[in-house]
C-alpha cells in the first residue's frame, strides 16, 4: 500500500533534486523514496552509535578493562607474528 503527499521545496533544492533524478534515469517518486530511505537507515545507524557510546560516557571502562586494553595495545602485534610462525611437527615414523 502507498500514500500519495504533497511537499513544498524551495527552488534551489527542486532543481538538484531533478538533476540527481534524470541522471540516474528514475521517476520522481522512486528517487525521493530511495533518498529518504537511504537518509532513515544513515540515521539509524547513527542514532545506534550515539546510544553506544552514551552508555560508554554513562559506564566508563573499569581500571582493569583499561590495563587489558593497553596491553592488548602493546602486545597484539606480538601475537599476531605468533600466529604466523610456522610450527614444527614431530615426525612419526
Amino acid at each position: 500500500m502507498t500514500k500519495k503527499t504533497a511537499i513544498s521545496l524551495p527552488d534551489n533544492l527542486f532543481r538538484d533534486i531533478e538533476r540527481a533524478r534524470k541522471r540516474s534515469k528514475k521517476d520522481r517518486s522512486t528517487w525521493i523514496q530511495e533518498a529518504a530511505s537511504e537518509y532513515l537507515k544513515k540515521r539509524t545507524k547513527e542514532q545506534e552509535e550515539e546510544a553506544y557510546f552514551a552508555g560508554y560516557e554513562r559506564t566508563p571502562i573499569s581500571d582493569d578493562e583499561r590495563s587489558l586494553l593497553d596491553w592488548n595495545a602493546k602486545h597484539f602485534g606480538e601475537m599476531a607474528d605468533f600466529a604466523d610462525r610456522p610450527t614444527k611437527r614431530k615426525r612419526t615414523a
